[in-house]
């Protein structure tokens, strides 16, 4: 009696191996090839109210930054960057002092959380009259969250500078708050200019709501246009008996 080899059955196993292993080879490629690419990052947003003071003996300057509300982020992804006279200095979130109403949020920087951060900290000198520019970085996509620029002054100086709803959203109203250390309140003015949001010259003088010794505090209410620009900026000028100090913060 003869015996029968089924050789068929054979070759669709054998086959059917082929078919695996060439399929694993591909994916494999395939996912070599993709992790060339970087992955995609979610775009984030928050508001900043800013608080600057400064020591003119020991040329020391004091910056604290309140997240009132926007994208949670984590500390090791995110820089404070100041530049003092075009010289950068920038500083992990993660090695500087937060205050935060939240527990174990050591990592995290997020709505209610106060950084402090002073030019000692980088052993920076900071003069009289030195242009300020300051602003938090996610590195991941290196998108600046948020952006100042201050001039620095013993006698008149932007404690805050800030605007809500942050950013502005078209056709709403927006309100623009500022607060102003002086050494003469009857004589300092405040006014903004929104050039860059509307399209053409728009200079507005800011309102007066409150006085509490030498601090005074300014506001300005709005309606933002129906086409919001992609990049524009709220231009601030403070001027007292012949002194003046500027500062700019990002609208849209």
């Amino acid at each position: 009696m003869k015996k029968v080899i089924e050789e068929e059955a054979v070759s669709e196993v054998v086959g059917t191996i082929l078919i695996l292993a060439i399929t694993v080879v591909l994916f494999s490629a395939v996912f070599a090839y993709a992790q060339q690419f970087p992955l995609a990052t979610t775009s984030k947003q928050i508001t900043v109210v800013q608080q600057l003071s400064y020591n003119v003996d020991t040329h020391t300057l004091f910056e604290n930054l309140t997240d009132k509300s926007g994208s949670i982020l984590l500390r090791s992804d995110t820089y404070f960057v100041v530049l003092v006279d075009n010289h950068e200095y920038s500083t992990n979130l993660a090695n500087l002092r937060v205050k935060s109403p939240y527990e174990n949020s050591s990592s995290l920087f997020e709505p209610g959380d106060t950084i402090t951060w002073n030019s000692s900290y980088v052993g920076a000198t900071v003069r009289e009259n030195s242009s300020i520019n300051s602003m938090l970085l996610y590195r991941p996509s290196n998108q600046i969250l948020w952006q100042s620029m201050n001039n620095v002054s013993s006698g008149l100086s932007i404690s805050f500078f800030y605007l809500t709803p942050s950013p502005i959203k078209a056709n709403e109203t927006f309100t623009v708050f500022v607060q102003v250390n002086t050494f003469d309140p009857n004589g300092t003015t405040a006014y903004l200019n929104l050039t860059s949001l509307f399209g053409m010259t728009y200079n507005k003088s800011m309102n007066v709501y409150s006085l509490s010794e030498n601090k005074l505090n300014f506001y300005f209410e709005g309606i933002a246009p129906s086409s919001l620009p992609s990049s524009s900026m709220a231009k601030l000028n403070v001027t007292c008996d012949g002194i003046s100090v500027n500062s700019e913060i990002n609208l849209s």
